[in-house]
């Protein structure tokens, strides 16, 4: 083969990869499927599983139709209990009553760990009911790390959970330490 071919051939391989497509092993059962989601058609899905409500798109992106358009902002821990309650109370937000919605909140870590997808990696979450899960800091970030902020906080080292939706990891870090990307659940109404 020339070198002409293969580069061609790897290229081909490769393409999928630079567009920020999840690496999944498909001899795995997914443990987050598509069909476990009901679509609202307004920027929300209920996991039929759970029973709770998320946005499909994290805070600082807006839902299109389609996508998630847009970068999302990253808060540290405090200002993302705040603007959780301003999107609850503050009739100005663009997000109040999202999805006919008025209980949006910080979901706890058990709840973040529902939508992990074991089978898949860059993301670890169904990028079809999730889209652009990888997105933060101007592009697709697929040589670094995504973390979701969740609202449990262990009260032995004041430390909070975080969900790293590139692996699917749980991690803790300190309160006050590192801005995380946010995607808002509401219990079911």
């Amino acid at each position: 083969m020339s070198l002409y071919r293969f580069s061609f051939a790897m290229l081909a391989l490769l393409a999928p990869l630079a567009h920020g497509a999840a690496i999944c092993d498909d001899t795995m059962d997914r443990t987050a499927p598509s069909a476990r989601f009901l679509d609202h058609g307004n920027g929300t899905v209920t996991d039929q599983h759970t029973g709770l409500t998320w946005m499909r798109c994290k805070l600082g992106q807006t839902w299109s139709g389609s996508s998630c358009l847009g970068e999302p902002t990253v808060y540290y821990w405090q200002q993302g209990l705040q603007v959780a309650e301003r999107i609850r109370s503050d009739s100005s937000h663009a997000l109040y009553h999202f999805g006919g919605i008025s209980q949006w909140r910080l979901p706890d870590i058990k709840e973040l760990a529902t939508l992990v997808e074991h089978a898949c990696y860059k993301p670890s979450l169904n990028e079809a009911i999730f889209p652009r899960a990888m997105a933060g800091g101007g592009k697709e970030v697929n040589e670094g790390y995504v973390y979701l902020m969740s609202s449990t906080v262990t009260s032995a080292n004041g430390q909070r959970a975080y969900l790293d939706i590139t692996s699917g990891d749980i991690g803790l870090r300190s309160i006050g330490a590192y801005p995380d990307q946010v995607l808002l659940v509401a219990n079911k109404p």
